[in-house]
């Protein structure tokens, strides 16, 4: 299996068990709830599936909020020229664009009830409108969302993604809650303001859909590139999502040009890679997923350990240090005691060639891990402040390493204490 994590969007072609077993066995570390759609039963009957069909294999579960999207009331069908009606917010200008369902239409503001068409279409009720001229100060977080969170944190979600990001404030209300938060870059007011959401989300997505209606289409690269690269220089989780494998939807086999794009995400650093329309609705999901997996082993063995992340913070020092000492003294993996992840974390950010097995008495924990890169959570219920560990992890990796091979571990000492990574041993399972 690869290293980089692959994210599933559950949807009509996969929402039963049989399907949500297949997508485990063919590589699935994650599964996207989007909460555009669908009712709290149905999302609570996914999650109870999940975790049934998961046993104990750490599979986390993304809960993907919808936020102020602004959706279509009614069917639009337009020629270029013709007037045609939609409900805009009333903050709207004279001349302002409008795209529909992607881009696939394109208009511009008459009034706030009115727009004239630019580019013809056909498009049903509910599909997206984008306003990338207009300044709409809208909440992040919605009415509706407020609800949805609180379902989520009942029914302990791993993590929750904020659409329509703005401004690192927004995130805040979300953070409360205690689940991690993964800021969805889809606004040009995110991308000026990326560095101050990078630092307070928890995670990120590269979300490339509505980025790529809202700035320019040659722009989507470069930001792509921009917000990999910040956040692997903060050492958070960062997911490449939309049309990574779109054609998957009605075709066995992916575009070169599509498997060229999943390769330069890996390569760019991204953590994880999403499947959104292709496992939802598509008529090959499982083989989309099987077909990800295969670029994603292809692609690896071309990364190179980072060592351009500088940073004062002593636990970055440990980490970078216990990477650089196990390709000198030859080890065959970095063992990582932890009761919060963040150690892993850590580690993971710098890449090394060699496996991350985490130990960790904390379920969560292992399912939250289940977004990082090239980590592998294992159980030790053994593990806390008191536990022989130097002694203890080999009953742990017995059967995952030969006997006899070198491992270096990196952890806080005193052990089981979060945040107090200072510790790094060179020994031998």
């Amino acid at each position: 299996m690869s290293r980089t994590r692959i994210v599933a969007t559950l949807g009509p072609a996969t929402n039963t068990s049989e399907k949500i077993r297949a997508l485990i066995e063919a590589g699935v570390d994650v599964f996207r709830l989007n909460f555009s759609h669908g009712t709290h039963e149905a999302h609570g009957e996914l999650i109870k599936g999940i975790r049934r069909i998961a046993g104990d294999r750490p599979i986390a579960i993304l809960q993907d909020l919808c936020g102020p999207k602004l959706r279509l009331s009614k069917p639009v069908k337009g020629r270029p020229g013709e007037i045609v009606e939609i409900d805009l917010p009333p903050s709207v200008r004279k001349g302002d664009p409008v795209l529909l369902a992607d881009g696939i239409m394109h208009l511009e503001v008459v009034d706030a009830k009115h727009s004239r068409v630019l580019v013809g279409g056909d498009i049903p009720v509910g599909k997206g409108i984008n306003l990338p001229s207009s300044d709409l100060d809208i909440p992040s977080l919605t009415e509706k969302d407020q609800k949805d969170l609180e379902f989520g944190v009942k029914n302990a979600v791993d993590y929750v993604a904020l659409s329509f990001v703005l401004r690192a404030s927004d995130l805040v209300v979300v953070k409360k809650s205690g689940i991690p938060v993964v800021a969805k870059i889809e606004k040009p007011e995110a991308v000026r303001r990326i560095e101050e959401i990078v630092r307070a989300a928890d995670g990120v997505m590269v979300a490339r859909g509505d980025l790529g209606v809202e700035i320019p289409i040659e722009r989507v690269p470069v930001v792509q590139k921009r917000v990999i690269s910040l956040a692997n220089r903060e050492g958070k989780m960062v997911i490449t999502a939309t049309q990574m494998l779109r054609s998957m939807v009605d075709s066995p086999q992916p575009t070169r040009a599509e498997a060229t794009d999943v390769a330069n995400a890996v390569l760019d650093g991204t953590d994880a890679v999403m499947l959104s329309e292709e496992t939802a609705a598509g008529n090959y999901p499982i083989e989309s997923v099987r077909v990800m997996d295969r670029i994603l082993c292809e692609v690896e063995p071309l990364l190179t350990p980072r060592s351009d992340l500088m940073s004062p913070d002593a636990a970055d020092a440990i980490a970078q240090a216990a990477c650089t000492l196990s390709e000198r003294v030859g080890a065959r993996a970095i063992v990582v005691p932890t009761s919060t992840g963040f150690t892993a974390k850590k580690i993971s950010s710098y890449r090394p060639r060699i496996p991350i097995l985490v130990l960790t008495n904390s379920e969560l924990v292992r399912r939250r891990l289940a977004l990082v890169w090239g980590v592998t959570a294992l159980s030790a219920p053994w593990f806390n402040e008191t536990a022989p560990v130097l002694e203890r992890f080999r009953d742990s990796v017995r059967g995952i390493l030969p006997a006899g091979c070198t491992v270096v571990m990196t952890a806080g000492y005193p052990f089981a204490r979060p945040g107090t990574t200072n510790l790094v041993h060179v020994t031998t399972v």
